[in-house]
């Protein structure tokens, strides 16, 4: 990951429809108060390494995540996505998720 970004955020090693329940309002709420003030750029730094399993109520909640920042202004970048994450992603057609400053 570029020493340059910040993680906000870390995803859990299970990204699936039983953790989604509780992730969701505790990230959501997360982005209340984000300001643009302490950052570098508008990218908003999720460390993806640890997925070991994801199901697309995982995905979905990444997509709703990255609506969010979207609407307020920053973009999401999953740094380190595990070979899991970036899989799921590829066979979802979700590959904007992993973006240009996605790789290791």
């Amino acid at each position: 990951m570029d020493a340059a970004v910040t993680t906000r955020l870390a995803l859990p090693a299970e990204l699936t429809i039983y953790m989604v329940a509780e992730l969701a309002p505790q990230w959501l709420a997360s982005l209340d108060g984000l300001s643009h003030d302490d950052a570098a750029d508008d990218s908003f730094a999720v460390d993806a390494a640890a997925v070991a399993e994801v199901d697309a109520a995982g995905l979905q909640l990444l997509v709703a995540l990255a609506n969010q920042l979207t609407r307020d202004g920053w973009t999401l970048r999953l740094a380190r996505p595990s070979p899991t994450l970036a899989q799921a992603c590829a066979l979802l057609g979700l590959d904007a998720l992993l973006g240009a400053g996605a790789a290791a």
